[in-house]
């Protein structure tokens, strides 16, 4: 799929407020997955249409509107899809890197378009790092689940391994249909390639969900997951997933990471949640 005469549509990108370390998430909207259970409205083609130039402008206005940082530590290119448009994504780290001078980028991808020519020209073009979604490693759950086939995806963990770029695998635990057992078949799969490989354990979110495909895991299931996963990898994690992509209500208490998610038109949002996880080693 590309997009229109080097467009992609962006509804919204989010800075953080109380990190130490000023990041910035830029969403791009669309995507070849259609997940049951898709928590982002970026799964649809949603947002105003930007060049890499409109956006990185958008990207530099909001920054000195909304922080004190003359420079960004960190990027997050996320969707919806981001490799959906090879050229624009090669154009918008490449800019990143040189033109805004941000010290750390990643990707987060459902991997699907990873092929090693698009792994090799992201990572000379400045990428550093992509966290990298498997949704099942059973075909016909990956089938049912996204409407695609897994076999790309377990071949981009292939592709990123030997290319040498960073990376890390995220699963959600969805209770009923990637449970404990599937997580194990899904890092036993990746400690064939190398033990070494980073994997997280995160929780469905029924609330945020388009379908209602189960329940919320109990924090019990995560940690069974983790130490099912433990057992063939070095380094494991459980929590949640990235909760910056959708607002929660405002709390008071001084613990609450926070966000500010700024729309195209400049207007903003406010998001604040509490930080969760842990770490098995």
């Amino acid at each position: 799929m590309k997009t229109r005469n080097g467009y992609r549509y962006v509804p919204f990108i989010t800075l953080s407020l109380s990190e130490p370390k000023p990041r910035i998430w830029l969403t791009l909207s669309g995507c070849n997955f259609k997940c049951r259970g898709c928590f982002s409205i970026a799964r649809d083609s949603v947002g105003e249409p930007m060049t890499v130039d409109g956006l990185i402008n958008w990207v530099e206005k909001s920054r000195w509107a909304y922080t004190n940082s003359t420079l960004l530590e960190e990027a997050i290119i996320t969707g919806g899809e981001p490799t959906l448009d090879r050229d624009f994504l090669l154009d918008l780290v490449l800019n990143l890197k040189t033109c805004m001078e941000v010290k750390h980028i990643t990707l987060s991808t459902n991997g699907y378009l990873l092929d090693m020519d698009c792994v090799m020209k992201l990572k000379d073009a400045g990428l550093d790092e992509v966290k990298l979604d498997i949704k099942a490693y059973n075909e016909s759950i990956h089938q049912w689940y996204t409407g695609m086939s897994n076999r790309p995806v377990r071949k981009a963990v292939r592709n990123l391994f030997e290319s040498e770029l960073d990376f890390r695998v995220e699963t959600v635990l969805m209770p009923g249909i990637v449970d404990a057992e599937e997580i194990e078949r899904i890092a036993s799969f990746l400690a064939q390639i190398d033990p070494g490989i980073k994997y997280k354990v995160v929780k469905f979110a029924p609330g945020e969900a388009r379908e209602k495909v189960t329940r919320r895991p109990s924090d019990e299931k995560i940690e069974l997951a983790v130490n099912s996963a433990s057992k063939y990898l070095l380094n494991v994690a459980g929590g949640k997933a990235c909760v910056q992509q959708f607002a929660s209500p405002e709390s008071r208490e001084e613990d609450m990471k926070k966000w500010i998610r700024v729309y195209p038109d400049m207007k903003t949002e406010t998001i604040i949640a509490k930080p969760s996880g842990f770490k098995v080693s």
